[in-house]
């Protein structure tokens, strides 16, 4: 104040304090209390949201306001805080004289004497009654929502008009059944199925006429399917049924051939025979895809790639068909904007050194947490970024995100780990891939030696266009780590010519290591070529203390998986990191 008002100018000191308590006044709710919780002072501000006069305050305490709302332990770990000299801040609802409550966020400072005791404590409350009304309607709408979509959802199990399965209704069935057979090593079709220019017939002659139309091949693909095949209707004008008996490509078209003939048997309209039109898609489990969604999602594609080409015929899936369907559009949509307003996170999920029990780094896996649309899984959003291209910003976001981390983490103390980010071959094709991450390591501060670049074995197909960005990337001082291994492009024969530095032998051989012993056999191999060629190698998926005992007894020195901990959020990954000892 006095370097404000000059050396002994009282009256402006005074005139500007004055200033001070005025807007303090207007703004702030304060009350002063002294050691034992009796109000010595209150200022205007508190009276009139209160409603309160002055003199019923002085002397009272603050449960003259007190609400009923907030538990006994509330108020009792707030009074120890600042009983220990703390300030403590929480948001409180309290009561008004006229039984009215309202909000406040509260903060407490307790003044100290000369013994460090507090004789006093001053609480400062801005009134958020309005923000937590909204916060509260929301919360109703939310759950009035959630209730209603839950009604709506049991009462339309089935389609309404044909009987059959409705899309989410077939999407559970096919999910179970495809559960029952993977043990088994069976085969299915998937067939999606659309009437070309049904709303020709719905203009022509009326909507009951369509109806009819769509009852009639729905009964069609009821005769002409077996007892164990699932049915249903997808949409207004398309069908999915499944090819039980369908154990290739050529089996799953000769079917789809017949029952396509069959549903385009002539129909009688009106004492008058009318021809239709089908389209059709086609998709193999486990060929094309090992789980419904994505085997529904491919088999959509193959049909949509039909109706691009004039329709009238079927297509068997093939990768890379992939067309912009409407919901693929909005989602491309959505995808594009979460990148730029930051509706991504990332979650680390530890790696362990098997021999030790104890840390030896983490991988970044990126989590799309949608606000309409909610958590968006990565086997959803991560081919289509790839496909778009998305996948080049938002692999560099992922990048300086893990980078900021591991700086982070740095200047907490803790021991430095290397942190594993996932890469993907679109974006080791861009040409300035070598130079965003290095640029990225300097503008975060980051030493390369703690992040690791995780390529599928899919990038290494083409090894010698490949070669020269991962080698680039190794001379930054950065690891590299093939993921996946042994189930893609590499064999065992060039494992020593892969510029890597880690190969992380894959889930699908570490899941029955306990009861196979081809896995085994061939986790063995991998890790015996490693060694020969001085790769460290990881394996992936472990879920039993048993896999993790017999893969440390094979010779592999880390692993990560559920047995050890599911991806994790930044701050409850520190639970598993050490710091340094004054000795280290």
């Amino acid at each position: 104040m006095r370097k404000m008002t000059g050396e002994g100018n009282q009256h402006d000191m005074e005139a500007i304090l004055a200033d001070i308590a005025l807007a303090l006044d207007q703004t702030v709710i304060v009350a002063m209390t002294d050691r034992t919780g009796k109000i010595t002072y209150v200022n205007e501000l508190f009276t009139k949201i209160s409603k309160y006069e002055t003199e019923e305050l002085i002397g009272a305490t603050h449960s003259i306001i007190n609400s009923g709302y907030h538990s006994k332990e509330f108020f009792k770990n707030m009074w120890a805080t600042i009983g220990r000299g703390m300030i403590w801040q929480g948001e409180i609802r309290n009561r008004a004289k006229d039984g009215s409550f309202y909000w406040v966020d509260t903060k407490i400072v307790p003044f100290l004497n000369e013994k460090g005791i507090p004789n006093k404590y001053i609480s400062i409350r801005y009134d958020i009654t309005q923000r937590k009304l909204m916060e509260e309607k929301i919360r109703r709408d939310a759950q009035t929502y959630r209730r209603i979509a839950e009604e709506n959802r049991d009462l339309s199990y089935n389609d309404q008009l044909t009987s059959l399965l409705n899309r989410n209704a077939f999407s559970k069935e096919l999910s179970s059944y495809l559960e029952r057979i993977r043990k088994d090593g069976a085969r299915l079709g998937l067939v999606y199925v659309n009437i070309d220019r049904l709303r020709n017939v719905n203009d022509s002659f009326g909507q009951e006429t369509g109806d009819y139309v769509l009852s009639v091949v729905a009964n069609r693909l009821k005769s002409v399917l077996s007892m164990e095949d699932i049915i249903g209707r997808i949409s207004g004008d398309e069908f999915a049924f499944t090819l039980t008996q369908a154990a290739n490509e050529e089996e799953a078209e000769r079917l789809t051939e017949t029952i396509k003939s069959s549903l385009e048997n002539s129909i009688s309209i009106h004492g008058d025979l009318f021809s239709i039109s089908t389209s059709c898609g086609i998709a193999l489990f486990p060929k094309h895809a090992k789980k419904a969604s994505e085997l529904m999602m491919k088999a959509e594609k193959a049909l949509h790639y039909v109706k691009e080409h004039g329709g009238g015929n079927y297509k068997m899936y093939e990768p890379g068909m992939a067309t912009k369907t409407l919901e693929r559009i909005l989602l491309e949509n959505e995808l594009r904007k979460s990148v730029q307003m930051g509706h991504f996170t990332l979650e680390y999920q530890p790696k362990m050194n098997l021999s030790r029990g104890d840390l030896s780094g983490v991988e970044a896996l990126v989590r799309w947490n949608h606000p309409d649309l909610g958590r968006i899984p990565p086997d959803k959003f991560i081919p289509l970024a790839e496909e778009t291209k998305i996948i080049l910003s938002l692999g560099e976001w992922v990048l300086r995100e893990a980078c900021k981390q591991a700086a982070q983490w740095k200047r907490q103390g803790y021991c430095p780990f290397r942190i594993a980010v996932n890469m993907s071959a679109v974006q080791l094709e861009d040409p300035e891939i070598v130079g965003t991450i290095k640029r990225i390591l300097l503008e975060e501060d980051v030493a390369p030696e703690l992040i690791e670049i995780e390529l599928t074995e899919t990038s290494f197909a083409d090894r010698d266009e490949m070669r020269e960005t991962i080698e680039r990337i190794r001379e930054l001082g950065m690891h590299v780590a093939i993921d996946d291994f042994g189930t893609g492009y590499s064999t065992f024969s060039y494992i020593k010519e892969l510029p890597a530095d880690t190969v992380k032998i894959d889930m699908s051989f570490v899941k029955d290591i306990d009861v196979n012993e081809n896995s085994r056999t061939i986790v063995k191999a991998i890790v015996t070529l490693a060694d020969t060629a001085g790769l460290n190698v990881i394996a992936e998926g472990i879920e039993t203390e048993e896999q993790a005992k017999i893969l440390r007894g094979l010779g592999c020195r880390e692993g990560q998986g559920y047995f050890f901990s599911k991806p994790l959020p930044p701050a409850d990954c520190e639970f598993l990191f050490s710091k340094p000892t004054k000795n280290e």
